[in-house]
């Protein structure tokens, strides 16, 4: 494959991130401006108050739309091009729809959803504009689900008369498009309303934080940590794209973004290209699971099951840490097998260089990670910890003017008071705390400027374009939960999501054993997840699998009776078939992120698509032991039963990357790599019996002495510039 090829293949499938980057000055401050006002809009309703729900989810979709038909081409290959008329005209339709539905919002809200014919007209239009932009920004999976769900539905309301005629179907007609376009059952629904309050706002802080370096943060930590070890190169990327693939949501970008560096560096100590990529991509994918942030997708679960956001959070850490931990042994056992050592610790940097140099960007997350754990909404941390990034990373100019604007914000009603001259209103709950938000990064920034430690600094522009890219970037996700709209209004309105949750349920009911019909179920929603989620982003993934699949589950008596509660059987529902919709990414025939990956490496695509399977072998366990064992989740579950679960789950993993890779200090046989996969799935699955079987294999695994063959090479290579 040629090296421009290469190229091709990647910016295909990274659809997100392939936009144009060429047009006339007037439109790109045009873009500019609507971006950076959309950014400020939702900043400042983070803080004053949302307006009425269809009024607040309009602007963001629809000024959001009209900046994506000048951003991305009608095709892909043509974004070089000069925009043509026709993008300019869907542009401007963009904005006169999102105009209408501000001043139509009131008038169909009061009516109970009633539209007239120009509403009816506009609203085919939105769908149409939605359906072609979603084409553009995320291929032709999600526009064909939802065009189908869309003719179905209308399908489905037809097929109930006997007789059809033009009034008729002219009425079922305007019925589906109130409810899908006018209220909030459809495209404006729960996704979209997460979207424009919870997930605009995170885009908009790891927009602040890439500027102020936390990208090289997390590549120069890894580096520093484990840059020297066996396969170190393979241990960075695994760390790095967790971390950077949890706060950008998408695993592609994530791949083409840190695997630009990572993969070729796997290679250049003696991976294989396949197994390179494979990495990468198995890393980049568990990022979406990996908490707090978990690719957005959690805001939205929290906003569906009316939970925490801490809930989501919480559960999602040990099956993260088991997910990475596998992966890691992997790579580790490759690398001691093959004889494939780190980069020379010379051409290295410390860990205290590092922490030095930008640890002070550990701070903003702190923040968030307190105020979310204090009970503070997720929008509310987001604001904080967005102000908190400007002020510890601020020029001089740029902490003058964020600190005034902070310390406004925590006395506010009191300015207000002293202003207009009535009584001033006590201290609110909490000032204190918001004030520390303020005055910690304030004097971290003071001081670092007073050492002279040199760090990226963000100036007014910097602002500005962060404002710009935070918007932007949010396209591909606004656009994507809007065309789920159509999918779950459609699915609400005909209630297909039932049939086939009955369907799959009555295959499992053929067969006797309450047990082995779980059992069996269980896989059928697995492999129903992961076709669902085939070639779509994190949330959208989320929204279908958690309508059409996590019924499935709910339906079996024994499932309900293992989560000894409806809540938490609807909350382990939807994580396991939200876990199983994320690793399609990774599952052939259509694993995104492992061609990527391949594209990158010079590897067979599905080949690296089977590699990543198996590095991310504990992920596709793991679901199904929490079904058995919800204290794996962190629900109803004490400490004690925590750490426990945790040290033979662990334990467990170590085993079956010992099974899988076939090499612990020695080479294994086959016979002891099977009796160690067998323990690994006594450790993990709950049970003290199990785990005492288990363990017993794992203390006589890591004494036993095999004989190895031949010699470790020893590769040390320097690091590129």
């Amino acid at each position: 494959m040629l090296k421009n090829e290469k190229n091709t293949s990647v910016e295909e499938l990274d659809r997100e991130g392939n936009t144009r980057s060429q047009y006339p000055k007037a439109i790109g401050l045009f873009l500019l401006v609507l971006a950076a006002g959309i950014a400020i809009f939702h900043l400042y309703t983070s803080y004053a108050g949302a307006l009425v729900d269809v009024k607040q989810r309009s602007i963001h979709l629809y000024g959001l739309m009209a900046i994506g038909f000048i951003l991305y081409p009608f095709v892909s290959k043509k974004k070089d091009q000069s925009v043509p008329f026709y993008d300019y005209i869907l542009s401007g339709l963009s904005l006169i729809v999102g105009i209408y539905m501000l001043f139509s919002a009131e008038r169909i809200i009061r009516t109970g959803g009633q539209i007239n014919d120009m509403d009816f007209y506009v609203g085919i239009l939105v769908i149409v504009l939605l359906l072609e932009l979603t084409r553009r920004v995320t291929g032709w999976g999600l526009t064909l689900l939802a065009l189908g769900f869309l003719l179905y539905g209308l399908y489905v309301k037809l097929s109930i008369y006997p007789e059809l005629n033009s009034q008729i179907t002219l009425t079922v007609t305007k019925k589906m498009i109130s409810q899908l376009v006018y209220i909030t059952e459809g495209i404006l629904g729960t996704a979209i309303g997460v979207s424009a309050s919870y997930i605009i706002l995170f885009i908009l802080f790891g927009a602040f934080l890439s500027r102020s370096g936390m990208g090289k943060l997390f590549n120069d930590l890894a580096l520093a940590v484990a840059g020297h070890t066996k396969g170190g190169p393979a241990k960075v990327a695994v760390i790095a794209s967790g971390f950077l693939g949890s706060i950008n949501g998408s695993a592609v970008a994530n791949v083409v973004t840190t695997g630009a560096f990572t993969i070729p560096l796997m290679k250049k100590i003696g991976y294989k290209k396949e197994f390179a990529g494979a990495v990468e991509s198995a890393a980049s994918v568990g990022g979406q699971i990996l908490p707090p942030i978990m690719g957005a997708a959690a805001f939205i679960m929290a906003e569906n099951l009316n939970i925490p956001y801490t809930k989501v959070i919480l559960a999602g850490i040990i099956p993260a840490l088991l997910f990475y931990i596998g992966i890691l042994l992997q790579v580790h056992f490759r690398a001691s097998k093959r004889g494939l050592n780190g980069v020379l610790k010379s051409e290295l940097p410390s860990v205290k260089a590092v922490l030095a140099e930008r640890g002070h960007l550990i701070i903003p997350m702190v923040i968030l990670l307190y105020l979310l754990f204090s009970g503070k909404t997720p929008f509310y941390a987001a604001f904080w910890s967005i102000l908190a990034t400007i002020i510890i990373s601020g020029s001089k100019q740029v902490l003058t003017l964020s600190t005034l604007l902070g310390v406004f914000f925590v006395f506010q009603p009191q300015v207000n008071g002293l202003l207009s001259g009535e009584e001033i209103p006590p201290l609110k709950n909490g000032w204190w705390e918001l004030l520390l938000v303020v005055v910690i990064p304030l004097l971290i920034n003071l001081f670092r400027k007073a050492k002279n430690l040199e760090a990226e600094e963000i100036g007014l522009k910097d602002c500005v374009q962060a404002l710009e890219e935070g918007a932007k970037t949010t396209i591909p996700v606004a656009v994507a939960c809007g065309a789920v709209g159509i999918v779950v209004g459609v699915a609400s309105l005909t209630g297909v999501a039932l049939e086939l949750a009955n369907s799959i349920v009555g295959i499992g009911e053929m067969i006797d054993s309450p047990l082995l019909q779980l059992v069996i179920t269980l896989l059928l929603t697995m492999v129903t997840s992961i076709v669902l989620g085939m070639g779509l982003p994190s949330i959208p993934t989320y929204i279908i699998t958690s309508t059409m699949a996590a019924p499935i589950l709910l339906q079996l008596p024994l499932f309900r009776e293992l989560a000894g509660s409806t809540e938490t059987a609807v909350f382990v529902a939807h994580m396991f078939v939200f876990y199983f919709g994320i690793f399609a990414n990774i599952t052939p025939p259509v694993a995104l992120a492992a061609f990527a990956g391949a594209g990158i490496s010079g590897g067979d695509p599905t080949k690296t698509g089977f590699q990543a399977m198996r590095l991310a072998i504990a992920g596709f366990i793991v679901p199904f032991m929490f079904v058995f064992s919800h204290e794996m989740l962190m629900v109803d579950a004490t400490v004690t039963s925590i750490i426990t679960l945790t040290l033979t789950s662990v334990i467990g993993v170590f085993l079956l990357s010992v099974a899988i890779e076939g090499y612990f200090k020695k080479k294994f046989p086959i016979n002891l790599r099977l009796i160690s996969a067998v323990a690994a799935f006594l450790l993990i699955y709950p049970g003290w019996v199990t785990d005492i079987i288990g363990f017993a294999v794992f203390l006589f695994v890591l004494f036993w002495n095999y004989p190895g063959k031949g010699k470790p090479m020893n590769k040390e290579i320097n690091i590129p510039n």
